[in-house]
């Protein structure tokens, strides 16, 4: 009977999901394909989610990218190696 209180109890108890980083960035509309290619084969299953806006009048696209918040600062670095011209916003920590 005390077996299985805790087998029971440690299948209830879930692990915290780790915490994850959104990033908002403005790149040019036409690199939208070539950020996405960069992202997923640096970050794998570390990014949970890219949404992309087009912004009318103009040729740029606003990006949303939630990664791993371990991985934050090398995507970063990464992406302004490859796209110069992306402009990083509002850094956002939190847990999903």
């Amino acid at each position: 009977m005390q077996a299985e209180f805790f087998t029971r109890h440690a299948k209830q108890c879930k692990p915290a999901p780790p915490p994850h980083c959104v990033m908002q960035l403005t790149v040019d509309a036409g690199a939208i394909t070539a950020l996405r290619q960069l992202v997923m084969r640096f970050c794998g299953e570390a990014m949970e989610f890219m949404r992309v806006a087009i912004c009318p009048d103009t040729r740029k696209a606003k990006v949303w990218l939630c990664i791993n918040a371990s991985m934050a600062g090398a995507v970063m670095d990464l992406i302004l190696r490859s796209l110069p011209a992306a402009e990083f916003g509002r850094v956002k920590n939190q847990t999903i």
